[in-house]
């Protein structure tokens, strides 16, 4: 297969970098990679449309931003290869132990989770979702059913049916997400966990007792409503993949629709929060 390669350079960075890869995965870019001075960013040359590209108006219109770009033909490699070759095992407190196939067990950790690590985002690696995993060692997922928005490797999936969730699904705007997130819950026996392509509106009227939502900070406001809708009463509403910044202006989106603050933690200046529905 071959790929479109966008070289992006975003001043200042930050919550910027993140607000453009979700533009850049509205239009079809599927893979993503960071930069000392913003993202590099691969789609299918088949999917490929400049004027898509030139229509997005956070890089066209946007003065409090400067965003540059580059466009070329990406230099042919094993993407899954050079993916895997990055991916290190990863520890979580001294419960959760995450690492590839082709990684040494170690039983000595309470719950192991077996990631393939292809172009899908959560592998544990970046601090909001090692946080949003600490938090959940301390919550009682026992019998309860969980939606794992935007659930990327279905990582968050997976720890919480270790932890006792029965019914759960996941949900993944990209496809290439999908197809990885259905092949680590089969790697890692989990047999609770249904993978579906969608957004936030996906799940329908259906209601879950606790909601994850590892996304970035204009997306959860964006899809708040809809998270307080499939919220149970009582039920906790997880939420990281935006900065310590951003918190106030979340929360008080959440407190307009009586998703009460419960809790949150920062790392490196990410936050990861816990809401209560009442």
């Amino acid at each position: 297969m071959d790929y479109i390669e966008l070289d992006c350079k975003v001043i200042p960075g930050g919550d910027n970098i993140d607000i453009l890869v979700a533009y850049l995965a509205g239009i079809g870019f599927s893979m993503f990679q960071e930069t000392d001075e913003g993202v590099k960013a691969y789609i299918d040359v088949k999917l490929f449309d400049q004027n898509e590209l030139d229509g997005i108006p956070f890089i066209t219109d946007n003065k409090d931003v400067n965003i540059t770009y580059s466009v070329a033909a990406a230099e042919k490699k094993n993407w899954n290869e050079e993916w895997e070759s990055n991916f290190k095992p990863v520890v979580i407190g001294k419960e959760i132990y995450v690492r590839a196939e082709y990684h040494l067990a170690d039983p000595s950790f309470k719950y192991e989770l077996v990631i393939q690590p292809r172009m899908a985002f959560g592998t544990g690696h970046h601090a909001t979702t090692s946080m949003m995993m600490d938090a959940m060692l301390k919550i009682d997922f026992k019998n309860r059913t969980v939606l794992d928005m935007g659930c990327g490797t279905a990582i968050l999936a997976i720890l919480a049916e270790k932890l006792g969730a029965v019914t759960l699904t996941g949900i993944d705007n990209d496809p290439n997400a999908v197809e990885n997130a259905v092949l680590n819950c089969s790697i890692n026996g989990a047999k609770n966990i249904i993978v579906l392509l969608g957004d936030a509106t996906t799940s329908g009227n259906e209601t879950f007792d606790i909601i994850l939502a590892n996304i970035n900070r204009n997306i959860i406001l964006e899809d708040l409503p809809l998270y307080k809708k499939n919220l149970n009463p009582g039920g906790i509403l997880m939420l990281s993949g935006f900065y310590l910044a951003d918190l106030e202006i979340i929360t008080e989106k959440a407190n307009s629709l009586n998703l009460n603050l419960q809790s949150h933690q920062m790392l490196n200046d990410w936050c990861q929060a816990n809401f209560i529905s009442n």
